[in-house]
């Protein structure tokens, strides 16, 4: 009987040790869950941020286009201290609103670029360019989404559980 008594307290022992590790990978299943959907919305958090910052940007561009007479042109210079640039021609339309170098994904790239001084995480935003509108969106993996019409000047942020 020693010997059963024997094995039945190492099955125990297995059975804690199995249970203990289960409930560890439980544990760290929830952290992993709730790290991943952190990491989005942060990534939501960083283009609501952009979304004033470009409203504020396009409000001082548009009052130094008004006070320079409306040129069809205006040049921005954005001096940082990672990589200088030159100095970056903005087209503006008849209106007063910046306008993209072309019509399409890459004229959206280059319009955020010449507007906020650079491009943020390119992995992080997606760039869209809709034709019906001409405007440009900037998307962000938690389904965020900043868009900037340019025929009108229009800024739209839409969160995630926004209804199209």
């Amino acid at each position: 009987m020693p010997s059963q008594h024997q094995a039945e307290e190492d099955l125990l022992r297995t059975f804690a040790r199995l249970a203990a590790l289960l409930l560890l990978l439980v544990i760290l299943a929830v952290l992993g869950v709730r790290y991943f959907s952190a990491v989005d919305q942060v990534s939501a958090r960083g283009l609501q941020l952009e979304h004033h910052r470009l409203l504020n940007v396009l409000a001082m561009v548009r009052s130094q286009w008004l006070s320079l007479g409306r040129p069809e042109q205006m040049q921005l210079d954005w001096q940082t201290l990672e990589r200088p640039e030159p100095p970056g021609q903005l087209a503006m339309n008849k209106a007063g609103w910046p306008q993209a170098p072309s019509r399409d994904d890459s004229g959206c790239v280059a319009l955020w670029q010449q507007l906020l001084g650079g491009m943020p995480d390119k992995a992080v935003i997606r760039v869209q360019f809709l034709h019906q509108d001409q405007s440009c969106r900037y998307m962000s993996p938690a389904g965020e989404s900043l868009s900037y019409q340019m025929d009108t000047g229009r800024v739209i942020f839409l969160t995630a559980d926004t209804d199209y």
